[in-house]
């Protein structure tokens, strides 16, 4: 539960109530969005008091009509209140309210209505890095390498696209849903924390704590909705349509965070454009077929050049190298009987 500052901090709430009405502009510069974040992680206090303007905003939205123009009356008059009404002790969240409005005036309330649009901020990673990302609620984002996602917040949800790569997410209890649209499915959070990892249509979900519900996005009722608890995987294979549920150590699903790719029976092609996220030079298969081989194995990104080198070994492959590329090649019989052995 958000906790009210003490003393009470009317600055902090003004910044406070004055960055959630800013956000609600869909034209605010990327600088801005980075503003904001920023200044939510300098204090602890700014999220407890960006939370507490946002929960104000949430109970003025679900007020009937007459009943929010009392409100915006009494905290928010046309004129300044009498200097007696302003030394009336009130409980702490009506005091915040009282500064928030006060602030925002009654335009704030405008963007209340139905039609305002979501709060969207989009965010990437580099090759071979990481990102964390605080979200407004306190839920937290980490973007694997070559990542990228946009998070949208509404009145009713929060939502975030998964655009491409991987992402684990540490989702804050709130009463709105929290969504993550991965290609072809979503996954709602049932519970706290959870990976998401997206090749192309390829997606695998892997629960670490709580539990998640995953549904196929072109599912027009319950139809092949799975829930998972934390130690169950679910991977969508885009050429089956199907998906298949595995009890895996969730170490492995996100041992990504130290540096290892790990993998179980996937297609060539994805373990390549998995690799690639991190590879300094990019891997490429000459023959697409070898593409449809599976890999079940353990990729240090530290050293892919290496296991690249150890294909031959286990795919009938040959490597080529060039500086600005490594090429995985079908290996002919003539071609394999000329090595040393």
């Amino acid at each position: 539960m958000t906790t009210t500052t003490s003393p009470f901090d009317r600055p902090l709430e003004h910044t406070a109530a004055d960055w959630w009405t800013r956000l609600r502009d869909p034209s605010l510069p990327d600088a801005e969005l980075l503003a904001w974040s920023e200044w939510l992680e300098a204090d602890p206090r700014h999220a407890d008091a960006f939370d507490q303007a946002s929960a104000l905003a949430e109970s003025i939205a679900a007020m009937g009509g007459a009943e929010r123009r009392a409100f915006v009356d009494r905290y928010a008059p046309a004129t300044a209140p009498h200097p007696a009404r302003a030394r009336r002790p009130r409980f702490a969240l009506a005091l915040a309210a009282g500064v928030a409005l006060a602030v925002v005036g009654a335009g704030a309330f405008l963007a209340l209505k139905p039609r305002t649009p979501d709060v969207s901020a989009s965010y990437a990673s580099e090759r071979a890095g990481h990102r964390d990302i605080a979200l407004p609620d306190g839920s937290s984002i980490e973007l694997g390498g070559a990542s990228s996602v946009t998070a949208r917040y509404g009145r009713d949800e929060r939502m975030v696209d998964l655009d491409a790569g991987e992402a684990f997410f540490r989702v804050a209890h709130a009463e709105r849903p929290f969504i993550v649209n991965a290609g072809p499915l979503r996954i709602r959070d049932l519970g706290t924390a959870f990976n998401v990892r997206r090749t192309g249509e390829r997606v695998t979900v892997t629960v670490t704590e709580g539990r998640v519900r995953v549904s196929p996005m072109a599912a027009q009722s319950d139809a092949g909705t799975v829930e998972l608890g934390a130690g169950r995987e679910v991977s969508f294979d885009p050429e089956t349509q199907a998906m298949r549920i595995l009890d895996v150590d969730p170490a492995h699903a996100v041992a990504w965070r130290g540096h290892r790719l790990e993998f179980v029976n996937e297609p060539l092609a994805s373990v390549v454009e998995n690799v690639n996220r991190y590879s300094k030079r990019p891997i490429r298969l000459a023959d697409p077929a070898l593409g449809k081989l599976t890999f079940t194995g353990t990729v240090e990104v530290d050293t892919i050049d290496s296991w690249v080198a150890a294909l031959p070994r286990v795919f009938p492959v040959r490597v080529a190298t060039y500086p600005d590329r490594l090429e995985l090649a079908r290996q002919t019989t003539m071609a394999r009987s000329a090595q040393p052995r």
